[in-house]
C-alpha cells in the first residue's frame, strides 16, 4: 500500500488523527483527503454513529460503526479512539501506544498520578483502557511517571530552566533534521553567533533578576557547542556566571557531543565553571555506519575522549545511541550498546531513528524505509541495561521513527538527567537562549505553559538579534503580568 485516501469531514482535528495513525500502522505511505484513490477508507457521522469503510479498488472491503454517547458531540479524542479500532481490524493488529500519537505520553500518566492520586497500577490500567495502549507501555509510562514525581515537586512559580542553543555543526549528519549551521573554516560564523550569545544572555539576566526567578538547571546544546574554542567557551561560561551559574544550580549539563571538538583544555574549562553532566554522542560504535552518516570521527575516538572526561573528574556522562542507522542490524546495534556499557556512562540514551523533513535521509529516501527490528529486540535493549543497572528515566516518542519506537533515557540511580525530565513533564518554565531555541512559561495554579519561539536559522539571528530578543522580552514579560494580574485577583 502506497497511497491511502480518506473520505472524511473537512475537520483538521479528524485529519490529523487520519494522517497519524495511518502513518503509525504504515510509516510511509502517502495520505490523501477527498481524493479518489484505489484504496480508501469512506467516514460518514450522524448525530448517533459514525461509520467506517474501507474500499479497494471500489470494492468494499471492511465495515464497521461506532455509536457516538447521547448527548455528547464527538470530539476529536473519540474520533480518533474509533478510527484507531478501525484501522486495528483492516490491519489485523494493534500498536503498542494504541491511539496514542503524542511524543509525551508519560504526561498522561503523570496526571493520573499526580491530579487524580491514582495509584501505579491504576494509572496503568486506565491509560490501557482509555487509549488501548499494551498493558507493557501502560506500566511503563506510569512506572515512569512515578519515578519523576520527586524531581518535579513542589512545584514553584519563580523556578526556571534555562537552554542556551548552539546550532553550529562541524559537519551535518546525514539523519539530523534540526535547523543547524556548517561552521566556517575561519570561525567568523561562530565568532558573530556567539557575540550575539553573549547579548541575549545579558537580556535575559536582566530578565531573570527582575521577575525574582532562580535558575534550577542550566542546559547548553547544540548543534555542537564544543565547536566554540578554548577562548570562546571561556566567554560563553563567564557570561553565565552570576545569574545563571550557582551555586544552588540542580544540574549544569554541557553538550560536547563530537570527540572532534572536545579537548581536555575545554573539558578543564567547562570543570571549572561548574559543569556537572557531559554529554558525549557516538550514535553508534559502528565505523561503517559512522560513515555513512557523515560522523567524521572513529569509535576510538569515542573511548580517548571519554577517558578524557573521567580524568578530568566527571561524574555523570550521557552517551545516545540510535537504533537504526545505516539500517544495522540488531547484532550491530547490540556491538554499540556493549562497547559503550563497558565504558560505563552513568546515562545512555537509547533513540529510534526518526527519518524527517529537513535531514539528508529524508530527502534522499522520503519517509520510506524498512523495519527492522521486531519487539523482542526493543525488549533485549532494556534488558541488557537493566542487567547493566542502567534504568529508564524519561520517555518521549517522536513521528516517522524505525519500528514505531520511542527515545528512552536510562540511568544508574541517581543519575538521571533532570533538564530532560524537566523538559517532558513540562511542570517547570524554560528560557530558551540562542537560535533554535523555545521558551515554555509555566502557570502552576492553571497547569498550563505559552511558548515562546526564536527564530532557528543562525544567519538571521546574527542579523536582527536586538529586534529577536526584544520581541522575546516582550513575551516573557508580557505572559509574567498577565500572570501576576491573576494573582492580584484570586
Amino acid at each position: 500500500m502506497e497511497q491511502i485516501a480518506f473520505m472524511v469531514a473537512d475537520r483538521p482535528s479528524y485529519r490529523q488523527a487520519c494522517f497519524e495513525l495511518i502513518e503509525a500502522f504504515v510509516p510511509g505511505v502517502d495520505v490523501l483527503f477527498n481524493e479518489p484513490r484505489p484504496f480508501s477508507i469512506e467516514i460518514d457521522q450522524s448525530s448517533d454513529d459514525i461509520t467506517f469503510r474501507a474500499r479497494e479498488y471500489d470494492e468494499l472491503q471492511f465495515i464497521k460503526s461506532f455509536k457516538i454517547p447521547t448527548g455528547k458531540p464527538l470530539d476529536s479524542e473519540s474520533f480518533k479512539g474509533f478510527l484507531y479500532d478501525f484501522l486495528c481490524m483492516i490491519f489485523n493488529r494493534s500498536l503498542p501506544w494504541g491511539s496514542l500519537t503524542g511524543i509525551k505520553p508519560v504526561k498522561i500518566a503523570h496526571q493520573y498520578i499526580a491530579k487524580e492520586a491514582l495509584s501505579k497500577e491504576e494509572a496503568s490500567k486506565k491509560m490501557q483502557r482509555c487509549y488501548e495502549v499494551s498493558e507493557e507501555k501502560g506500566n511503563l509510562a506510569a512506572s515512569l511517571a512515578k519515578r519523576e514525581l520527586p524531581f518535579l515537586y513542589p512545584l514553584d512559580q519563580k523556578r526556571v530552566s534555562v537552554y542556551v542553543g548552539v546550532p553550529i555543526c562541524p559537519a551535518k549528519c546525514a539523519y539530523c533534521s534540526f535547523v543547524s549551521t556548517i561552521a566556517d573554516k575561519k570561525g567568523l560564523l561562530c565568532e558573530n553567533y556567539l557575540n550575539n550569545l553573549l547579548y541575549e544572555i545579558d537580556m535575559m539576566a536582566e530578565l531573570v533578576s527582575s521577575q525574582n526567578l532562580t535558575v534550577d538547571t542550566l542546559y547548553i546544546g547544540g548543534g555542537t557547542p564544543s565547536i566554540f574554542s578554548e577562548k570562546q567557551i571561556q566567554r560563553l561560561l563567564g557570561a553565565l556566571k552570576g545569574t545563571f551559574i550557582h551555586p544552588g544550580l540542580r544540574e549544569f549539563t554541557f553538550e560536547a557531543g563530537r570527540p572532534e571538538t572536545t579537548t581536555r583544555e575545554k573539558l578543564e574549562i567547562l570543570k571549572a565553571y561548574g559543569v556537572n553532566r557531559i554529554c558525549l554522542n557516538p550514535q553508534s560504535m559502528n565505523q561503517e555506519t559512522l560513515d555513512a552518516v557523515n560522523r567524521h570521527h572513529t569509535a576510538r575516538d569515542i573511548e580517548n575522549t571519554y577517558r578524557d572526561i573521567r580524568d578530568i573528574g566527571f561524574r555523570s556522562i550521557n552517551m545516545d545511541l540510535i537504533v537504526g542507522l545505516n539500517q544495522e542490524k540488531p547484532e550491530q546495534f547490540f556491538h554499540s550498546l556493549d562497547r559503550v556499557m563497558a565504558l560505563e556512562p552513568e546515562n545512555i540514551t537509547v533513540h529510534s531513528l526518526a527519518i524527517k523533513k529537513g535531514s539528508r535521509m529524508k530527502a534522499e529516501n522520503g519517509h520510506h524505509f524498512k523495519q527492522l527490528y521486531t519487539d523482542d529486540f526493543y525488549r533485549a535493549i532494556e534488558k541488557n541495561l537493566k542487567n547493566r543497572n542502567y534504568l529508564p528515566y524519561y520517555l518521549y516518542r517522536q513521528k516517522y521513527t524505525q519500528g514505531n519506537g520511542e527515545n528512552i533515557g536510562y540511568a544508574k540511580p541517581g543519575y538521571e538527567g533532570i533538564y530532560n525530565l524537566l523538559m517532558m513533564a513540562e511542570k517547570e518554565s524554560i528560557i530558551g537562549i540562542g537560535a533554535g531555541s523555545s521558551g515554555k512559561v509555566y502557570d502552576v495554579d492553571d497547569d498550563r505553559f505559552e511558548k515562546v519561539f526564536t527564530v532557528k536559522d543562525v544567519k538571521t539571528y546574527n542579523d536582527r538579534t536586538e529586534t529577536i530578543v526584544a520581541r522575546k522580552l516582550d513575551a516573557y514579560e508580557a505572559i509574567a503580568a498577565k500572570e501576576n494580574k491573576k494573582r492580584a485577583f484570586s
